[in-house]
């Protein structure tokens, strides 16, 4: 029994659209087939169609709309990276004359490159957003009071499930980052992320997942930790910071708490950090896509406190101390090299 029942944010054809999106989101599925989708995906996806014959009508309708334009897009996406490479070494190249009109045809393919990243990036985020039981947008900060009375916290750019049964208190985390305060109430409260669970009783503590694994840190009480399903708990007390990944934990770490939960009142804290790591963090509050072309660049480290409603402010610091150019592209992404 799911107690937490949110208002749909969406219409019935951004609904179609997005299942059309994750359709072609599975390789090699030029023919949209619903067969290529994983069982429980099937499963809702029918129960969707099911609910109302004007939903067959927007699917139908935005499977013919994929059909006539999504073959270019998907080529588009598939060329990305080495487009995107191309556009590098064009940079390094020293200018020749007489390219005037291969210049044109490269500014034309990124244009075009730009509009193609801001309606095929990361499809499944957009489904996450269905399927979520809440969500928040990049750069928001949402706080919900569930039915037992825990308190959660999603940073920018996340999403979450929860079911509350007689049984128990299960959350998934499906994306992003959230932070809990658990009632206690004498029911297990357990957190899902990656392959990995947090068991709690009632206690103050933030999961995140990230690129690398998943990330738990405690401000106050305990967690038990497991990487995985058959592998032995980690127990995390106050100020403590557990990595996983692969079903793999790594060693503890003691954490600052005003600068770990600092995004809580839009303060972010970079010590030391690899600009990678660092953008990535940067990455929930930037409305657009951060393509970083530079491997070894990435590696470099950066270090600033900064209010996480100015992301561009945060780029700009970074741009200042390690001197990296960054171009904006038509449609919001930003490549830095």
């Amino acid at each position: 029994m799911n107690l937490v029942s949110p208002p749909s944010r969406h219409t019935r054809e951004d609904i179609a659209l997005l299942w059309v999106t994750r359709l072609a989101a599975e390789p090699g599925n030029p023919g949209l087939d619903e067969a290529r989708l994983p069982a429980i995906d099937q499963q809702e996806l029918q129960r969707w169609l099911a609910q109302d014959p004007a939903n067959g009508q927007a699917y139908g309708s935005a499977r013919r709309l994929w059909h006539l334009t999504g073959p270019g897009a998907a080529q588009l996406a598939r060329e990305e990276d080495a487009t995107l490479q191309a556009l590098l070494r064009r940079a390094k190249a020293p200018r020749r004359r007489g390219r005037a009109r291969a210049t044109g045809l490269a500014v034309a393919a990124t244009v075009a490159l730009a509009g193609v990243l801001a309606l095929m990036w990361q499809p499944e985020r957009w489904l996450d957003d269905l399927q979520a039981d809440y969500a928040s947008a990049p750069g928001q900060l949402r706080s919900l009071t569930l039915a037992d009375g825990s308190e959660v916290q999603l940073d920018g750019d996340s999403a979450i499930d929860v079911t509350l049964t007689d049984q128990g208190r299960d959350v998934r985390l499906r994306r992003g980052a959230a932070y809990f305060h658990v009632s206690h109430n004498g029911q297990p409260f357990v957190v899902h992320a990656g392959n990995g669970e947090v068991r709690v009783l009632g206690t103050h503590f933030e999961v995140r997942r990230q690129a690398t694994g998943t990330q738990v840190t405690v401000e106050e009480g305990k967690v038990a930790v497991k990487p995985a399903a058959n592998t032995t708990a980690v127990l995390l007390t106050a100020s403590q910071r557990v990595d996983y990944h692969k079903g793999q934990a790594e060693a503890l770490q003691a954490v600052n708490p005003q600068q770990a939960f600092g995004w809580r009142q839009g303060q972010l804290s970079f010590r030391r950090q690899p600009l990678a790591d660092a953008l990535a963090v940067v990455q929930r509050y930037y409305p657009g896509r951060i393509v970083l072309l530079n491997t070894e660049l990435g590696h470099r480290l950066v270090s600033g406190d900064f209010a996480s409603n100015d992301p561009n402010a945060m780029l700009n610091a970074f741009q200042g101390v390690l001197g990296y150019s960054q171009q904006r592209l038509p449609g919001g992404t930003l490549i830095i090299r």
